[in-house]
């Protein structure tokens, strides 16, 4: 199987231990390597954050991640790329034509990677798996000194009905 992978606000080979870099990135790794060892081919997109970073990276034995876009976006938080996804769309389009690339399924990990695998997803025709990661509307309830945006609640309710299946990383 093909898998198409979306991590657009947090590369999977980022600075480890910032902000914007943490479990979820490995996470994304590990799942990728697990997923190329069981003989699925996975690639990771990931917009560009670093000018000197090669487009492709191989991870692992099945697993590459590609770097999209050619503007290094700053500052790196959420809300700075959420305008941008529109571009980033069409940067992975005209790589996938670009390269003959197909897929069997999309998984998309984190709110703006899901808006964005949702456009994907319909496009081609593919179901669309996502992960949130974490959920704004229970950071809101839970943890006031940091609130999630409206604009990210709401759109995460309408991931949550747009998409095939919503993966729990728990039991």
């Amino acid at each position: 199987m093909r898998i198409a992978m979306l991590s657009v606000h947090s590369s999977p080979v980022g600075h480890l231990g910032n902000r914007d870099t943490g479990g979820m990135s490995v996470y994304i790794r590990e799942l990728a390597r697990e997923f190329g060892r069981r003989g699925h081919g996975v690639d990771i997109f990931t917009r560009r954050q670093d000018p000197e970073a090669p487009q492709v990276v191989h991870l692992y034995p099945g697993a590459r991640l590609f770097h999209l876009g050619d503007n290094v976006m700053e500052p790196y938080g959420p809300m700075a790329v959420f305008p941008h996804l529109p571009d980033f769309l069409r940067d992975l389009e005209r790589f996938k034509t670009t390269h003959g690339l197909q897929y069997h399924v999309m998984h998309s990990h984190y709110w703006l990677s899901g808006r964005l695998g949702t456009w994907a997803a319909s496009r081609w025709r593919i179901p669309h798996l996502f992960t949130f990661h974490t959920v704004g509307a229970l950071k809101n309830l839970y943890c006031e000194e940091e609130r999630e945006p409206s604009l990210r609640v709401r759109i995460e309710r309408q991931i949550a009905m747009e998409v095939d299946r919503v993966i729990a990383a728990t039991e």
